[in-house]
């Protein structure tokens, strides 16, 4: 039942939550402090740097502020489905349960996810619609522009708000007038350079992030070739360096960066790099599944560098817009599950994908804009939970690139420009009505491809022996500690070379020696795996199950849980017509959630993929749980 007063009497736990972050709190009550108290009609603008709470700060958002339906506006599927994810109350691990804001279930807001089949008796339950802003154009039938009430919303809230300067997003707020709109960013930067309309109300810079161990340390590495020479259509018979093409104006840094960009031979080391680092990362036996991600020029340039990367050993795998969807959410849930060591973009992991254990980020591209190359190095901020980290590297993210594709002044003009002050200014705007820029945002989810054939590129080759160079972000104290302990390494390693009279590889192949973890690994693997696959089939059927059955009272044989909300959502709704009985439904619903949250079936599961369903299993547990004992109150336990 609908009601239309839920987020003005409901009562969630924000103030003195232990499991809110300070700008979670903070942000909800400048835009409370906005519309509420100040009683304020420009759009609010919140910028908040990826990985510090966004989507919770959204779930929070409404309560007290609005009075009525909260419009929830995502600039592509991506993102949309994170927050879907994240907000609704059917999903095991959901924000109001995970950050406790509410304790049962009932008390959580009805989301909505908009779809054109969706009737209007559907969307009028909701408390919350959330839709992806393609849906928003007045030209589709089906758009909510042409069926719902300008007044039917009284809340918008735009995620990734730096695209709302298009004018499919001012078609929307213009023609639900009277609400309250709230745009969220994590970066905070155009490149067209149109400003946002609205008043800035707060900004949580991405220093303090870093301070909080919110997000993960940045440093940044440079591969230096000793000698870089450059040939100019083919002509192999007279070599330039950088420094006689540019001088001469025979060529400029962008022809240059492309040149480098598509060297096999720069890329390489790159790669080379990249692996180092991971490596470092991955040592004495750390259990953190720590990966790289790539971006590329191209599709084309993207296969290539996953062959480099297989070459040397590593899992490599390529996704890029021009794969089919399920292709591409079967490589996303190879990612969430490990089974992947290195992925090479093209254009499609960009804002909303987040994934703590991308902690390499590998670029082999040019960037001549701050907004896409922000985009990329956010992809490995999202910090590891620190119930997992094991050392103080775990939470720095690595950024190589080669110094020939000049992105030195992209990482230092972003290193200042998200903490300057003057980034306000370029946020504020105090007439709305000028925000009528042309619509970007139809042009963003357009497949985009590379005629290499036709790129004027020249052939990169090096010599020598380069060397990496190394810039952090901000000293944090995590940076700090990670610098003692390498020096103390150091000095070890040095005092191991003086007593055994040995050269520095041998010193440290020692030295690594004795801080390898005692571990006799698995003698047999093969019964290894069916163990665990015996114990998580046990722990459902044996465990579990029954003990849910037996603690709520529950008829096993009987077929009254048909109508519990486990089995309302489309993907388990099968299962009351499979299922014979309760106990059965429960241990399918079980078994589909690990499907789903794994990407395959039993069938086809690894080791890693055992160990990551039974990493899962109290989640769920706990979730199901709840979902019962409501069910069971509710019916007065006649079952």
């Amino acid at each position: 039942m609908y009601d239309k007063n839920y987020f003005i009497t409901a009562q969630p736990n924000i103030y003195g939550n232990n499991e809110l972050r300070d700008p979670q709190i903070r942000g909800f009550y400048k835009v409370y402090k906005h519309f509420i108290i100040d009683n304020r009609k420009e759009h609010a603008i919140v910028v908040l740097p990826t990985g510090v709470g966004k989507t919770g700060l959204i779930g929070l958002l409404p309560f007290h502020i609005c009075q009525g339906r909260v419009l929830i506006i995502t600039p592509q599927l991506t993102i949309r489905d994170g927050i879907v994810d994240s907000l609704d109350p059917d999903t095991p691990g959901n924000f109001w349960s995970k950050r406790k804001i509410f304790s049962n279930i009932n008390e959580m807001p009805t989301l909505v996810e908009f779809d054109k089949t969706l009737n209007r008796d559907v969307l009028n339950t909701a408390n919350i619609v959330v839709l992806n802003i393609h849906k928003l154009q007045s030209r589709l039938e089906r758009s909510p522009l042409n069926f719902l009430e300008p007044d039917f919303f009284d809340m918008i809230i735009i995620d990734e708000a730096h695209h709302s300067a298009a004018n499919t997003w001012v078609e929307a707020t213009k023609y639900f007038n009277k609400a309250k709109v709230v745009k969220l960013t994590a970066t905070p930067i155009r490149t067209d350079g149109v400003k946002l309309a609205g008043e800035l109300v707060y900004k949580y810079r991405l220093s303090q992030a870093m301070a909080k161990g919110y997000v993960k340390s940045l440093r940044n590495f440079e591969y230096i070739p000793e000698t870089l020479l450059l040939t100019i259509d083919n002509d192999e018979t007279k070599a330039y360096t950088v420094e006689e093409l540019i001088e001469q104006g025979i060529k400029d840094e962008d022809w240059v960066s492309r040149s480098v960009a598509y060297s096999k031979e720069c890329s390489q080391h790159v790669v080379e790099e990249s692996i180092k680092l991971l490596e470092k990362k991955r040592s004495d036996d750390c259990k953190i599944p720590h990966k790289i991600i790539a971006v590329a020029c191209s599709i084309a340039h993207a296969e290539q560098i996953k062959d480099m990367y297989i070459q040397k050993g590593l899992n490599a795998q390529v996704i890029h817009s021009n794969q089919p969807t399920e292709l591409q959410e079967r490589i996303k849930k190879d990612i969430s599950n490990h089974r992947i060591d290195v992925i090479i973009n093209v254009s499609i992991l960009g804002e909303g994908y987040d994934h703590p254990y991308l902690s390499v980020a590998a670029i082999f591209r040019p960037y001549h804009s701050e907004l896409p190359y922000a985009q990329f190095i956010g992809r490995v901020l999202r910090s590891i939970p620190a119930n997992e980290v094991e050392k103080e590297d775990d939470n720095i993210a690595d950024i190589v690139s080669h110094k020939n594709l000049y992105l030195q002044k992209l990482w230092l003009k972003y290193k200042i420009e998200i903490q300057e002050s003057e980034v306000i200014k370029q946020l504020q705007e105090n007439n709305e009505l000028n925000d009528n820029s042309k619509d970007s945002g139809s042009n963003s989810s357009k497949k985009r491809t590379t005629n290499e054939s036709n790129l004027d590129i020249g052939t990169a080759q090096e010599s020598g022996s380069g060397i990496l160079q190394e810039d952090v972000y901000l000293d944090t104290e995590l940076i700090r500690m990670h610098k003692e302990k390498e020096l103390k390494e150091q000095v070890e390693i040095t005092q191991l070379q003086n007593l055994l009279q040995i050269g520095y590889e041998q010193a440290l192949s020692i030295y690594k020696q004795t801080k390898v973890k005692a571990n006799e690994g698995i003698k047999r693997p093969d019964l290894y795996f069916k163990n665990r696959k015996h114990e998580l089939d046990t722990e459902i059927r044996e465990i579990i199950v029954p003990e849910l059955i037996t603690k709520y009272g529950i008829n096993q044989q009987d077929t009254n849980l048909q109508d519990c909300r486990l089995f309302k959502q489309r993907k388990y709704s099968y299962i009351k017509n499979r299922g014979k009985n309760n106990g059965a439904y429960i241990a399918m619903y079980f078994n589909a959630y690990f499907r789903y949250e794994i990407g395959k079936v039993r069938d086809q599961w690894t080791t890693s993929d055992y160990d990551v369903a039974f990493s899962k299993l109290e989640i769920i547990k706990e979730y199901v749980e709840e979902v019962l004992s409501e069910y069971m109150q509710e019916n007065n336990n006649d079952v």
